[in-house]
């Protein structure tokens, strides 16, 4: 959870503790000092706790159904373009870190990625490192990049630059900003952070690039579901 929770200090550091913790009590375990492991264990508690109001603030719009609704129609309307068109596309889930590859509106290939620092807020500008979430395509394949292999979407859209302007007036985005640019889906490695884009393994990138054509859709959306993501075991272990 550390690592899925990169760009929340907070986060990162309460579940560290709580492991730290976790490690005391296995050595007083087993010097069989009961009562003293008890002591470690309540404080282990209350640093997850506290992880867990970190993870609800930085993921409240995950538990938005308005939200969530609108990334199921991009989704829908996407694979049911693919269908149409018998062609391929391209949908990135950012909760379950997912790349999913459809043909004629079939799943063809599901692959691990990795994300920004900032990975599962929506992109607003140039240089807060987050991924941005919409509908694209890709512009051009970069046989040869830093990252391996690339697929350069459009971001920004339209929807992009009204969000941008948007945010610039309710004073959101720094006054000396610009939108950004270059995203891309790119090789390099999952667990490599990115600056906004879409890391894969380089494996998976041969893949993806050997399917994807200039013109391919590419929708990238939050979440299309909780249930049987990471927010759903948070929620559960809660009820316990």
């Amino acid at each position: 959870m550390t690592l899925y929770f990169n760009e929340s200090g907070a986060v990162r550091k309460n579940l560290s503790q709580a492991e730290i913790k976790l490690a005391q009590a296995d050595l007083f375990l087993g010097k069989e000092q009961f009562e003293s492991v008890n002591d470690i264990l309540q404080d282990c508690r209350l640093y997850v706790k506290q992880a867990e109001e970190a993870i609800a603030v930085l993921l409240v719009r995950y538990l938005d159904q308005g939200q969530l609704d609108k990334w199921k129609k991009w989704a829908d309307e996407t694979i049911a373009e693919s269908k149409k068109r018998a062609a391929v596309a391209i949908i990135v889930n950012k909760l379950e870190r997912k790349l999913i590859l459809y043909k004629k509106g079939d799943v063809l290939a599901r692959y691990d990625i990795g994300l920004g620092r900032y990975g599962l807020s929506d992109k607003l500008y140039s240089g807060d490192e987050a991924t941005p979430e919409g509908r694209y395509q890709v512009i051009k394949k970069i046989p040869s990049s830093p990252f391996y292999k690339a697929l350069l979407i459009n971001y920004p859209n339209d929807e992009d630059k009204k969000a941008f302007v948007l945010a610039k007036k309710n004073g959101r985005v720094p006054s000396e900003v610009g939108i950004g640019g270059a995203i891309e889906i790119h090789g390099g490695g999952k667990d490599s952070l990115t600056k906004g884009c879409v890391g894969l393994e380089d494996g998976d990138m041969d893949n993806v690039y050997r399917w994807a054509e200039v013109g391919t859709p590419v929708t990238i959306v939050g979440a299309l579901s909780i249930e049987k993501s990471i927010l759903a075991e948070i929620k559960a272990f809660e009820k316990r």
